[in-house]
């Protein structure tokens, strides 16, 4: 086998060598074929690990007719563990072929040489295997990119409902309240809407609501001009402006501060925004989607939401099921994010019992919980099939009696009871006033670190 590094240059590409026969292997012939790189692999494990670490694309069996049995066995293994990896054959007698490997030659090889090699031959093939192989890459690209989301698309009465009401929100262009718990998708339903729309080729600008600190709220919504504050070097154009012309969204609108939400409402109304610093009027015309996790309309009666941007924003209201209310579509789910996560070349798939036991789990965190498990399973796993283990699920947690609505004045008061004034106020310097990590650092939803704010009377 070649000695060079497999990336020592720009134009050599990686070839896996599987031989089980020393006699007939590729060593130091390489020399002769200047465009591949040869990598010798003389067992299953080494071959999968060459193909893992240097990203082949192609491969060649040296076909032995005495561990010929063994090796076709590697070759189907690695064939379906690397489903877009394209075979070549190699064999020292060319009845050998005819009599004991034609019945399989199709299945598993895209082309055949013999002993001695004629490496001119073995270029071009080799380059064709290269091509198709690149080809097929692009394809398979193609068809994921306009492959729809399984999450919209799943089997269940439920998404299917859900499906048929996004197609229908995205023929008009009125404001719409997408609600749901955290997790749940309500971001891609969003960027669903706006590909089906007249937007569709303008801008889709996103806005964490609760990832802003409020002192730059207003900026990064509104922008602001060179020198309208301390540190402002140059002119800003704010999300609301960058979505001229296409769809803003809006997530988590409900830990938008109380006095944001004015600013919020007029844009809504006038169509018009002003710079912080400037003094012209700016038309901007985009579509706004709104996402919250919270109940608004509880957040309205506690005086943490305003009443009259709530019936401004509540003119179509949709909400996205959590993921155990539809269970029918993990295994779609999964295998989707499984399909779109794994290595190139490494064909995954679940044990049965990995199945099942996703389908049993009660996934506080939805979709994107599900999503981030098989991430980490496809870390984890050196099988080929992904089992429990892989997923790393302990144990199945118990559904919140809450979920989106109102906390119990019991258990508000018992949060009341161990978190005080100080600890409130102490969490939202930490974080930065952002209200989201207060809240998990506090071990609270933002609802209830809100109400407890207001019953503790601080202001932010």
């Amino acid at each position: 086998m070649s000695k060079k590094h497999p990336h020592s240059t720009h134009m050599e590409r990686n070839v896996l060598v599987l031989s089980f026969t020393q006699d007939m292997s590729l060593t130091d012939k390489s020399t002769s074929c200047h465009t591949w790189h040869f990598l010798q692999a003389d067992n299953l494990e080494t071959a999968s690990d060459i193909v893992q670490r240097y990203n082949c694309f192609v491969a060649i069996a040296v076909i032995d007719p005495v561990k010929q049995t063994a090796l076709l066995n590697a070759v189907e293994r690695l064939s379906s563990r690397y489903c877009n990896l394209l075979w070549l054959a190699i064999s020292a007698d060319s009845s050998t072929l005819a009599g004991n490997l034609s019945y399989c030659f199709t299945d598993y090889f895209m082309d055949y040489h013999h002993l001695p090699i004629d490496w001119q031959r073995l270029d071009h093939s080799l380059g064709h295997l290269y091509g198709m192989a690149q080809m097929r890459r692009l394809a398979q690209k193609e068809q994921q990119d306009l492959k729809p989301s399984s999450l919209i698309f799943g089997r269940s009465q439920s998404m299917k409902k859900l499906q048929q009401d996004l197609i229908k929100v995205a023929s008009t262009d009125e404001t719409l309240l997408i609600g749901g718990e955290t997790g749940t998708g309500k971001g891609m339903c969003a960027q669903y809407i706006h590909s089906l729309s007249q937007r569709s080729k303008g801008p889709f600008v996103t806005v964490n609501c609760g990832a802003l600190p409020p002192t730059l709220v207003h900026s990064e919504l509104f922008g602001h001009e060179k020198g309208a504050f301390t540190g402002a070097a140059k002119q800003y154009i704010g999300k609301i402006e960058r979505a001229n012309g296409g769809t803003l969204f809006l997530d988590e609108i409900g830990d938008l501060p109380l006095e944001q939400q004015i600013n919020l409402l007029h844009f809504l109304e006038a169509q018009t925004i002003e710079r912080v610093g400037g003094n012209k009027p700016i038309k901007v015309d985009c579509r706004v989607i709104f996402a919250t996790h919270v109940n608004l309309e509880h957040a309205v009666r506690d005086g943490l939401f305003r009443e009259d941007l709530y019936y401004r924003i509540n003119i179509i209201q949709l909400e996205i099921p959590s993921l155990r209310d539809h269970k029918k579509d993990i295994p779609l789910l999964a295998n989707d994010f499984l399909e779109n996560f794994s290595p190139t070349n490494q064909c995954l798939s679940f044990s049965q019992q990995a199945l099942n036991k996703m389908i049993d789990y009660h996934w506080p965190g939805n979709i994107r919980e599900l999503k981030n498990r098989i991430q980490r399973a496809i870390i984890m796993n050196d099988t080929g099939e992904i089992n429990e283990a892989d997923l790393g699920i302990k144990q199945t947690p118990q559904p919140s009696s809450s979920g989106n609505h109102e906390m119990p004045e019991q258990e508000l008061v018992k949060h009341r009871s161990d978190i005080d004034s100080d600890s409130l106020v102490s969490a939202i310097k930490d974080n930065n006033y952002n209200i989201s990590a207060a809240a998990k650092e506090l071990n609270i939803s933002r609802t209830t670190f809100y109400r407890l704010l207001k019953k503790c009377n601080i202001q932010l």
